[in-house]
């Protein structure tokens, strides 16, 4: 006898597979919505994994830069080459030429570069336009501090300027890619990632990107950006053994840069805040520390109140050091408030220092 009729459990039935065929319809729809198909997959890895959107965004504004600098004759090994030469007038001097990259900072035709690029004794700059045009470029002012240099070739036309992002907003791991003419081959790019910020390198006047992205002979001078094809540092040297791309890429920060250009192109050279006073060699020399030897009268340290013997302690809440006191000068413009702490006959004291322009 059964226990149950087929009347009795074909409810049960019926809920079952109802309950099946809702499941299937649920897991069509998370792997649609949640996995798509390979296809798919690699065609967004692609696009994730190019930067070339970002390069043709950037690369009409990086040129190439062909400098003739005037350099002293030494081929000759001889001791007394030299003296004689001089006493018969027969030093001579020769052209030798020099590659590098530039980047169109400004549309109406203002370049930055690096000061290495064009050399002291530069006699002649031709500036080659991404498009392969070729125009005479002179020099507007320098800047051996920081290394930089801006140009001016005259166009008839706007030309193509770089859009500039904030390098303070840069994370070590970030992607960037270098722009410039390594070797003279012609514009080319490389890809790496921020290595660190704020590096130093016994340089007071700047700070540096560090970047693996390989920088080679020529690329000095040209555009490091981010993957949005924006400015984020000029490729300024490469540090290794050989001189190659194996070692440690340099970028100065965009961040540096603006205050730095617009100098250039109104004084032909940087205005920095002056302080108006010195510092006593020999005993920082002998116990470390910076004692003031002399205030400047009508300056910024006398205005101050700021006086000979003054042992400075801190310089804006950071332990007092000769190589931050020189920081603080080169990367300070007139106007900059810097913050002493002082020590003077036993008291310590807080003094704010507004910078100035050094009077000749």
């Amino acid at each position: 006898m059964a226990i149950f009729s087929s009347k009795e459990y074909l409810p049960y039935l019926t809920a079952v597979l109802v309950g099946v065929i809702f499941g299937v319809l649920i897991l069509t729809f998370i792997n649609k919505n949640n996995f798509p198909a390979e296809n798919e997959i690699i065609s967004k890895n692609l696009i994730g994994n190019s930067f070339n959107e970002a390069v043709n965004k950037a690369s009409p504004s990086v040129v190439n830069i062909y400098s003739d600098v005037l350099v002293n004759d030494r081929r000759s090994q001889s001791p007394f080459s030299d003296r004689f030469n001089s006493i018969f007038g027969l030093n001579k001097a020769r052209i030798q030429s020099s590659l590098g990259s530039g980047v169109i900072f400004y549309s109406n035709g203002y370049i930055l570069t690096n000061q290495h690029v064009i050399g002291d004794r530069n006699v002649g700059i031709t500036v080659e336009l991404s498009n392969g045009l070729k125009e005479k470029a002179k020099i507007i002012g320098i800047d051996k501090g920081t290394d930089l240099a801006v140009l001016k070739i005259d166009q008839n036309e706007e030309l193509s300027s770089i859009e500039i992002a904030n390098s303070d907003n840069l994370k070590i791991g970030d992607i960037v890619l270098a722009i410039g003419n390594p070797y003279g081959l012609g514009q080319s790019v490389s890809m790496g990632i921020v290595s660190a910020t704020g590096r130093e390198f016994n340089n007071p006047y700047s700070d540096y990107i560090q970047t693996d992205a390989s920088i080679n002979r020529g690329n000095s001078g040209g555009a490091l950006i981010d993957t949005s094809g924006r400015l984020v540092g000029i490729n300024t040297l490469i540090r290794s053994s050989t001189g190659g791309s194996e070692g440690i890429g340099l970028a100065i920060p965009s961040a540096r840069l603006l205050g730095i250009i617009n100098d250039l192109i109104q004084y032909g050279e940087v205005k920095r805040g002056w302080l108006g006073f010195g510092i006593d060699r020999r005993v920082l020399a002998t116990q470390n520390l910076l004692k003031i030897s002399f205030v400047y009268p009508n300056g910024p340290a006398k205005e101050a109140n700021l006086e000979e013997g003054d042992i400075i302690i801190e310089i804006n809440e950071q332990k007092s050091s000769y190589p931050l006191l020189f920081q603080e000068f080169a990367r300070s413009k007139p106007g900059t408030i810097i913050k002493f702490k002082i020590l003077r006959d036993g008291n310590y004291l807080d003094i704010d220092l507004l910078t100035s322009i050094a009077s000749n």
